[in-house]
């Protein structure tokens, strides 16, 4: 693969078993999770439970405090275990059996209620799913940083990403002829279904991962001394305070996320199987997005790619208020695309850069805790669409864009080159 094939690094112990291990779970996971498309298929699927834009806007609400508060609780026990496979391993399990149950539900309960009733079910379903995974994020980080040395992670989450990618065009056309060509609830039941199976392949890969102990858990301390020492991190580390900024200004900007594939059904007249296409393309976009910019963070830093991100939302934002054909409106998906692979590739990886290497798990929950709350501008962003239309969501969506990658350029700095931490070898 030239120069993306596997990083020249001297693989010493299970470094290469565990790269490779790593980039098949976390491909085949998000092949899995594109049969279940948060900004294509999820959508659609609230509408045809009779939803309106306020509840299209709970999507991604539900989903980031699903999956962010549990952090918090996680951290502190996970970051006093040097053995962090077995929590790993309960804890993804955990993250991966709600999305059986919503097949289950969606099938012989939702069609059957009244639409109020139908929307609570699939929201708790939903938020179940979030909560499994912001259990396992800290357990599964922190193992992926312990065995994972700091200059090949951008490489690595590239290959993850763009693998996933890549079957996930696969997922795009499967999602699409289900949606269109078997009767609802059972289609959105058999992609929800689908979703899991694959789920428990990537789990067989997360079992095969050999952990060493190459670093040292953290002193174990008392929950309220833990949650104490919080605040001090935000006073003494400036740089990461500055990431935290750019990173919420980010999440507003991510007000759009959801309303770029209902705008589209609106305006353009599509059927249900357009969400397959928009997939499609969206994966297209993401298998060049997060190879070149993997490569580009593991040679300049993480602080870069997450400017870019924030530069092709506000691209995306003024495609969807300006285009005037479906043609054209493709554009959309595949900017919102490569932002998506640059936060997939260098959010949460930068945060490693940023914290000492027994604390990962800490920055990380912590980071997700202060920003959650921001994640209710999904709210308003309903609210606001429902009222004046989808344009106004826009247009402070790309605001809040270019904010944050005015910080990401201007006022953060690289961890990496202008700043000392712990960080694993």
């Amino acid at each position: 693969m030239g120069k993306f094939s596997l990083p020249s690094y001297n693989w010493t112990g299970n470094v290469k078993r565990n790269f490779i291990l790593n980039v098949f779970d976390g491909a085949i996971f998000a092949f899995a999770m594109n049969f279940v498309a948060l900004n294509t298929v999820i959508p659609v699927y609230v509408k045809k439970i009779g939803g309106t834009n306020l509840a299209v806007g709970l999507i991604p609400v539900l989903w980031a405090i699903g999956f962010h508060l549990p952090q918090i609780f996680t951290a502190n026990f996970v970051r006093k275990r040097s053995n962090k496979k077995k929590i790993m391993m309960v804890t993804a399990l955990a993250q991966r059996l709600p999305w059986f149950l919503l097949a289950l539900l969606s099938y012989f309960v939702i069609d059957k209620v009244d639409t109020n009733l139908g929307l609570v079910i699939f929201f708790g379903g939903f938020l179940i799913a979030a909560l499994g995974g912001g259990m396992n994020l800290p357990a599964w980080f922190d193992l992926l940083t312990k065995i994972t040395p700091t200059h090949i992670r951008g490489r690595l989450f590239a290959f993850r990403v763009t693998l996933g990618a890549v079957m996930g065009i696969f997922a795009g056309y499967t999602a699409k002829q289900v949606l269109d060509n078997v009767q609802y609830p059972a289609n959105f039941s058999l992609l929800f279904a689908v979703a899991f199976s694959i789920m428990m392949i990537s789990y067989l890969f997360l079992s095969f991962l050999k952990e060493e102990k190459i670093n040292s858990a953290a002193n174990a301390i008392h929950w309220k001394e833990f949650l104490q020492s919080l605040p001090n991190i935000l006073k003494t580390q400036k740089n990461y305070k500055n990431f935290l900024i750019a990173d919420i200004l980010m999440i507003l900007a991510g007000m759009a996320n959801a309303f770029y594939t209902v705008y589209a059904f609106e305006k353009f007249n599509l059927t249900a199987g357009y969400a397959g296409d928009f997939t499609i393309v969206m994966m297209s976009a993401t298998i060049f997005a997060s190879m070149f910019f993997g490569y580009l963070s593991d040679k300049y830093g993480h602080r870069l790619n997450l400017f870019f991100g924030a530069v092709f939302t506000v691209i995306a934002c003024i495609l969807a208020l300006t285009t005037q054909t479906l043609f054209l409106y493709y554009s959309v998906f595949v900017f919102s695309a490569m932002t998506i692979a640059l936060i997939q590739v260098s959010r949460i990886t930068i945060i490693a850069e940023l914290s000492p290497s027994e604390e990962t798990s800490t920055y990380v929950a912590l980071t997700h805790v202060i920003t959650v709350p921001f994640v209710l501008s999904g709210i308003f962003a309903g609210w606001l669409a429902d009222l004046f239309g989808y344009i106004p969501v826009f247009v402070l969506a790309g605001f809040f864009a270019a904010l944050s990658a005015y910080w990401f350029l201007f006022i953060m700095k690289e961890p990496r080159f202008h700043q000392t931490t712990n960080l694993s070898q």
